[in-house]
């Protein structure tokens, strides 16, 4: 029996020295879709961001009817425009309050019609949650439901 314990135990250990060791990242995807462009055409999107961080956006091409030209987007707040203009993917440092990200491009073809693909993303400036803590607490919380399934054991 004391046997088995240590079993589940070394198992345990084992499993916790394994694990990686690396912090918790909370990324927010705040838009993710794709958009038809007919002619030339413009987007705009707004979004609320409560703390400090970093966008990233992303803006593809799909390859599907006509090919799209001048694909370029940017972000601004209230405040003015954040970073640069750009094509293709840009990380963007922001402050909380009111973000507007920007897009735009021109389908070019025989059917004047196109599909851009548009991902943001969030990224919290917050410092990242250390997983070693956690993870002995954990340990520790199953430790003690052992001991305590032990000890009900032997007083019945």
């Amino acid at each position: 029996m004391k046997y088995r314990h240590f079993l589940t135990a070394s198992i345990l250990v084992l499993g916790a020295w394994v694990l990686p060791v690396t912090a918790a990242r909370a990324d927010t995807v705040l838009y993710d879709s794709a958009d038809f462009v007919q002619g030339s055409q413009s987007f705009v999107q707004s979004f609320y961001i409560s703390t400090p961080g970093t966008i990233s956006i992303t803006l593809t091409g799909v390859p599907w009817l006509d090919s799209i030209s001048d694909l370029t987007g940017f972000l601004t707040s209230t405040s003015g425009v954040l970073g640069q203009t750009f094509n293709g993917s840009e990380d963007v440092s922001v402050g909380p309050g009111t973000v507007y990200a920007h897009w735009f491009g021109e389908a070019q073809g025989t059917y004047d019609l196109g599909v851009i693909g548009v991902k943001i993303s969030f990224q919290p400036a917050i410092a990242a949650v250390p997983l070693p803590a956690s993870l002995v607490l954990l340990l520790s919380g199953l430790g003690l439901l052992l001991g305590w399934q032990r000890r009900q054991r032997t007083t019945i």
